[in-house]
């Protein structure tokens, strides 16, 4: 007869939290909301570990829930009713946090097929008939199983007693059992000393991103330590046919999902602080929080209507702030902004979109500057750029700018009105943004129209200097440079470009808006971003949207409001500054758009390093980038382990290039 064995604890049944010791802490929450405790959950739960590590000491390893709370009870003066209540409670929480791992049931019922009798081990101190009862209520456990618990058996996996114990009882050879399981010392090291088969299912146990996350426990009053079981449940349940996609997943839920979910739970919070009654999510960045938001509303009880809300710098810029003062049009024409922003690919066509123009309007304007048809659609160089900077201010030019902007006002002001922006309803919002321009074009057109909107509430990932002030409000969540606020110094300027990444939409940039009569639709650079859903988007968000979904929010045990900020931070450090090779393989391929609108290009952010670029390395002292969005470190993961050596070396270098120079402005300054 052959025997399968299962591990139960992240090998059948896990947890939605991500570590075992932030149970303690639900727990302590529970009990404290109930007055059943004298302590705060904190102190209740660092007495519930050291109630089990002293029932370690003084009864041994096999020991029990019963002598954990015998303990427990002398530490907390508990009376035995008491002890006996608050055993009950903790298996009660534990039945309610308690999972099906994805994809357990079906390998458990392979081995029944086979003809093989199936055994459940488990080193732990619940009691038998409460594992029991968990198997059977996750459909587990048929009738003629067995189940070994250390504590009742009073022996441990982790010395081997329990599997020979398994063996006696069941009449079999070690190589007649398999055993699976996920702990390396006694799912693994033990089980080979004994002589069993070995199916090391590692999934189960949590991954570095869970770990950090789990890591900031206390500080998030188990907050993140819900995450991190969200993770664990998201990356487990979501298929991936290659390394490649197993990367993207994997990091979809330990890195994308956290720090998206985090900035929309404050995005609600404030809101229902607020009492705003609707909430915009600006495209495109905000359409995956929508989603996200969608999914998190009802499970907080929150009511608030939530819509997305077409924009761009394109399509709303040009006609709030060009299509109603013809002097201010010119100012801006003028001023350093947008509209003459240097981007790896820029073109005339591409210059002249950026202020609602085509070049055929001008063509004999743009022939005697030196521009000749053929010449429209190729790179420009920097002198050539400025060569056009006196264009957009000739009368004639200006006076199309402004004529075309006065156009797209009209159409974008009835966009607003039927989409009830221009409505009393208090309402907010939410944007990726930095600066704010959404809002900023948006506070332009109320203050120079007739209608009497009420200008929203920005609630914006992060916002830097520059960023306007209006009669409405602006917040950052994650950073606020205006107030010298946040975690900006936590997570330096490249943390913009991971998260913008993790933002990105399944449709074009909105260019502009069209009048159908009835409605007025969106206009976009292109109705489907098929790069971007061929790299892998659906999986990405199918990913973040199974983490929502497996999210702990029950304010009886976390608190969903909780600062979550410095642990998303670390887990994006991480990532983006330590990636594996198959995650700098997979993310580094993200086709990232550089432009505005219709004139943007497409970059890879991580392109491996050759040894072309090492002399450029040690000329500089410096890692060169490939492209404006380059992920250095990404496109280091991806190199041979020689070329990351040599490149990593010539950064030594600047140091003895700074004493060289040193040196050598001393003895010139001698000479003199």
């Amino acid at each position: 007869m052959q025997v399968s064995s299962f591990d139960v604890f992240d090998t059948v049944l896990t947890r939605a939290v991500g570590s075992q010791e932030v149970v303690f802490l639900l727990l302590g929450k529970r009990l404290s909301s109930k007055s059943l405790i004298e302590y705060t959950p904190e102190a209740f739960a660092r007495a519930r570990s050291q109630a089990e590590y002293r029932a370690h000491i003084n009864v041994g390893a096999n020991y029990s829930l019963r002598q954990i709370y015998t303990e427990l009870a002398t530490a907390l003066r508990l009376s035995e009713q008491q002890r006996d209540k608050l055993i009950n409670l903790e298996c009660a929480l534990e039945a309610e946090l308690l999972r099906s791992v994805p994809g357990a049931k079906e390998r458990v019922q392979t081995e029944r097929k086979q003809g093989k009798r199936v055994v459940f081990t488990s080193n732990m101190y619940l009691p038998a008939e409460f594992i029991l009862e968990q198997l059977t209520r996750h459909e587990f456990w048929v009738e003629g199983d067995a189940l070994y618990v250390s504590c009742e058996e009073n022996k441990s996996r982790r010395t081997g007693e329990l599997y020979r114990e398994l063996l006696r009882r069941e009449g079999v050879s070690p190589a007649q059992v398999t055993h699976w399981g996920d702990n390396l010392r006694s799912d693994v090291r033990a089980a080979k000393q004994v002589g069993l088969q070995i199916e090391h299912f590692q999934p189960g146990n949590p991954n570095r991103y869970e770990q950090t996350l789990s890591s900031y426990d206390w500080a998030t009053e188990g907050l993140s330590g819900a995450m991190a079981g969200a993770s664990r449940l998201a990356r487990l349940s979501t298929p991936a046919s290659s390394r490649q996609e197993d990367a993207l997943r994997d990091v979809a839920a330990g890195v994308v999902a956290p720090t998206l979910v985090g900035y929309v739970l404050w995005t609600l919070q404030r809101a229902n602080q607020l009492g705003l009654k609707r909430l915009y999510f600006v495209a495109r960045d905000g359409q995956i929080l929508l989603e996200i938001a969608r999914r998190l509303v009802d499970k907080l009880n929150i009511d608030c209507e939530l819509r997305y809300l077409h924009a761009s710098r394109v399509s709303w810029y040009l006609p709030a702030v060009m299509g109603n003062d013809e002097q201010q049009a010119s100012r801006m024409l003028n001023r350093p902004n947008w509209i003459w922003e240097r981007t790896d690919f820029l073109s005339v066509e591409d210059l002249l979109a950026r202020v609602g123009i085509c070049p055929e309007e001008i063509r004999d304007r743009l022939v005697t500057l030196g521009f000749p048809e053929k010449d429209w659609s190729r790179n420009l160089t920097c002198e050539e750029l400025q060569t056009l900077h006196p264009l957009l201010e000739e009368p004639q030019v200006r006076e199309l700018i402004f004529h075309k902007a006065a156009q797209k006002r009209q159409v974008l002001m009835k966009y607003l009105e039927q989409e009830g922006l221009l409505d009393s309803t208090p309402k907010g919002m939410v944007d990726l943004s930095w600066l704010g321009s959404t809002l900023d074009s948006l506070a332009t057109l109320l203050n120079t129209s007739q209608e009497a909107g009420v200008l929203p509430v920005g609630l914006y990932y992060g916002l830097r200097n520059g960023s306007q002030h209006h009669q409405g409000t602006k917040e950052g969540y994650f950073f606020d440079e205006r107030f010298s606020t946040g975690l900006k110094g936590f997570l330096p300027q490249w943390g913009i470009v991971p998260v913008e990444m993790f933002c990105t939409g399944d449709h074009g940039t909105v260019v502009s808006f069209t009048d159908e009569g009835e409605q007025v639709q969106p206009v976009f650079s292109e109705e489907c971003n098929q790069r971007v859903i061929e790299w892998g988007l659906p999986l990405v968000r199918q990913t973040v949207y199974a983490f929502t979904e497996n999210l702990l929010l029950d304010e009886s045990l976390v608190n969903p409001w909780a600062d979550v900020r410095e642990a998303s931070a670390q887990v994006l450090k991480s990532f983006w500054l330590n990636p594996s090779y198959w995650e700098a393989k997979a993310w580094g391929d993200f086709p990232w758009e550089d432009g505005h609108g219709e004139d943007g290009g497409w970059l890879r952010l991580a392109n491996s390093y050759d040894w072309r670029h090492v002399p450029q390395s040690l000329i500089r002292a410096k890692i060169p980038r490939h492209n404006r969005a380059c992920w250095v470190e990404g496109s280091l993961a991806r190199s041979s382990p020689a070329i990351q050596t040599a490149l990593k070396s010539s950064l030594r270098s600047k140091p003895l290039r700074s004493g060289v120079k040193r040196a050598v402005l001393k003895l010139s300054k001698k000479s003199v």
